[in-house]
This record gives C-alpha cells, structure tokens and sequence, in this order.
C-alpha cells in the first residue's frame, strides 16, 4: 500500500458500509490552521454544526480555542459537557426552549452561555424566564445582513432592540451576530467587497450604540466562506464564527483556493451493490448517508473513479456512470468527498476514525440527536 491514496484504508473487509470516516490529525491541522487565519484564539469562534461530535470540541479545546458557537440546544449541551467555557446558541430560542436554556444554565455553571435575539417579544419572554429564575445570560442582537432569514437590519430597529436587550433584568447585551450566509462567491476580492459593504452599515450601528453609552463588546461574524475576509478586519470585538472548517468538504475545498490550506478530514466510504448496465455502478451511497440537500447529480465527489458522473439518487441509492465500470465488481470500495458535510455528519451515528490506513475508534455524533421535553 506504499502507493496508497491519503483516504485509503489498509482493510475494509471488517467494516460496513456506508459510513463516514474521519482523519484525526488532518482535523487538528485544520484547527491550528483557522487559528492562524484568524489571527489567535481570541478571535475565533467555530460553529460545531459541522461535527456535532465530543471529541473534536475536545480536540479544539486542547488547542486553545474556548470560544464555541452553535446552533442547536442538543450542541450547547455537548458543548458544556466537553468543558467549553464560551458558548454562544446562534439561532432563535423560543417557547419551551427558553426553558430548557434556563435548566442548561444551571446544570453547567462553568460554562458561560449566549444567545442571539431579533425581536422584542422573543426579548421579554427570555428575560422574564432568566430574571425569575435568578439567572442571566448575554445576550447578541442577530443582524440581517441580507439573507433575510432571521435577524433585523442593521438600522433604527435594531439601536431601539438593543437598548431594550441593556435594559432588561436577567440580560446582558453581548454585542451582535453578522452573519452572511448569502455570500459565497468563489472570487475572493468578490467576497471581500461583500463583507466590505454590509460592514459599513454595522459599523454605523456600533457606533450609534457606543454613542448612547452602549456596549457592544463583541461581533461575531461570518461562516466558513467569508472567514479569512473577517479576520482581516481589525474592528474591535471582532470573532470569526467558519463551521466547515474542521471537516472542510468537496463544494468549501473546490470554490475557496484562499483557503486551500484547510484540508479535507472526512470521506465516504461506500460500496458497489449492484452493475446493472455496462457503464454503471450503484452504490449504497443514498440521501440517507450522503445529503441530498445539493443539485441532484453535485452531491458529491467520488475520489476512486475518476470519471464518475451522478446520474440517480434515492433513499438508499447512488447510480454513477463511469467508463471505469468493467474494472469494479460488486463489493468493490469507492471512496467519496461529500459535497455539504454539515448535514452528511448528521445522517451518521458514528463517525469512523482513521490513523495510519485503519480504523482504530468510533465517534458518536451525540449532538444529531435533541431535546424534546
């Protein structure tokens, strides 16, 4: 195996497909690499949407990184588990899950919590539920940026709910949340200008803000596209937020060659299962284990066939064509780069660890999972 490729396992007869593996030291790599690009640990806050799995929150622990940011209480928790001292919840909490983020709260009270808001009444039922509690949190005001999926724009609006969110009992106002998800163009001085845009308008509001005696202590900013972009900038509070960047996938690594150091830490593993037609193979690679969320026939990048085209996908299918087929043979192993990682990891239960050509651990993803009562 001297010749091997870098995701080729020494053995597979042991292990089931489909399944997603993982490269440990090319992960830690990755993180000393968004380390570098942001400038320090200070400034660096990474969403553990990607992974959702303990062991690469304690990975980034041990290189110094304390800031987390996520999505989903189930993340939170995993989080605080792990012993992240900073955790910031980026998406809406309403109805019972302010409850819940109370109870989070007081079952980990080593770990700082945060939470965005974009709205008045989301404001006053969050601090009605901490101040009753004898709790507190900070607080970030969610700006929309232009995605216009949540968040409130960055104008008279959003001076008058953050004065509300300084003003309240059981909150502190954290900052803001500037997160553009609608930019993502492959040109990097495109994305550049982007960012250089909808930051004007930001810095407009902190600088209201901090006018009328406000603190704003810190912007937590961006995703994985607009990262090094963020880090550029020297505005004060300034923490980049990239998610991708741990596992990295095929669409990040093919559009992004400013971040070609970031490097790919996650492979399908799949087999052929059957050979229909001459120039076809099917693989057990379905939208149940590699996500279907992408154009049909860009789902993902099959490493092992250098031909392959996508042209079927169902629940429990992939069909490729390929000129290559008469070389394969059912049980074969094809290796594939997953498109969108983010929601392929939450498709698989475990994840499987690879050092030196074999598996050596399984990961359970616990954060797929949630909270319902």
């Amino acid at each position: 195996m001297s010749n091997a490729a870098w995701y080729e396992l020494k053995s597979t007869e042991n292990l089931l497909s489909p399944c997603l593996l993982v490269y440990p030291e090319i992960i830690r790599h990755n993180l000393r690499e968004a380390i570098r690009i942001a400038g320090g640990v200070d400034r660096l806050r990474p969403h553990v949407k990607t992974h959702k799995t303990p062991q690469i929150v304690k990975m980034s622990l041990e290189e110094g990184i304390t800031k987390h940011k996520c999505a989903t209480l189930m993340e939170a928790a995993m989080l605080a588990e792990c012993g992240a001292p900073d955790v910031l919840i980026a998406y809406p909490t309403v109805g019972p899950a302010i409850v819940k983020l109370v109870q989070l709260i007081g079952d980990y009270p080593s770990t700082h919590f945060r939470c965005t808001v974009d709205n008045l009444g989301s404001l006053e039922q969050l601090s009605q539920a901490m101040h009753s509690s004898g709790r507190s949190i900070d607080v970030l005001v969610d700006i929309d940026t232009g995605m216009h999926r949540t968040g409130i724009p960055a104008g008279d609006g959003a001076i008058a709910l953050y004065n509300e969110v300084a003003n309240r009992p059981g909150i502190t106002a954290g900052g803001l949340h500037v997160y553009d998800g609608q930019n993502h163009q492959p040109n990097e001085e495109d994305r550049r200008c982007a960012v250089d845009t909808l930051m004007s308008s930001v810095r407009a509001l902190v600088t209201q803000l901090r006018h009328h005696g406000m603190a704003v202590p810190r912007l937590v900013c961006g995703g994985t596209p607009t990262f090094p972009m963020y880090a550029a900038l020297h505005d004060e509070g300034i923490e980049c937020s990239p998610g991708t960047c741990a596992l990295s996938d095929y669409n990040y690594g093919r559009s992004y060659q400013d971040m070609a150091c970031i490097k790919y830490a996650a492979v399908l593993l799949s087999r052929v299962i059957s050979k229909c037609e001459s120039n076809r193979l099917t693989l057990d690679l379905g939208y149940k284990a590699v996500s279907g969320d992408q154009p049909a026939g860009r789902r993902c990048h099959v490493l092992n066939i250098s031909d392959a085209k996508e042209v079927g996908h169902s629940e429990e299918h992939l069909v490729i064509e390929t000129a290559q087929a008469d070389s394969f043979e059912v049980g074969d192993v094809v290796y594939a780069l997953p498109a969108h990682v983010c929601p392929t990891v939450a498709l698989h239960s475990h994840l499987q660890v690879v050092e030196n050509g074999a598996v050596v651990a399984s990961w359970a993803v616990t954060a797929r999972d949630r909270f319902y009562s």
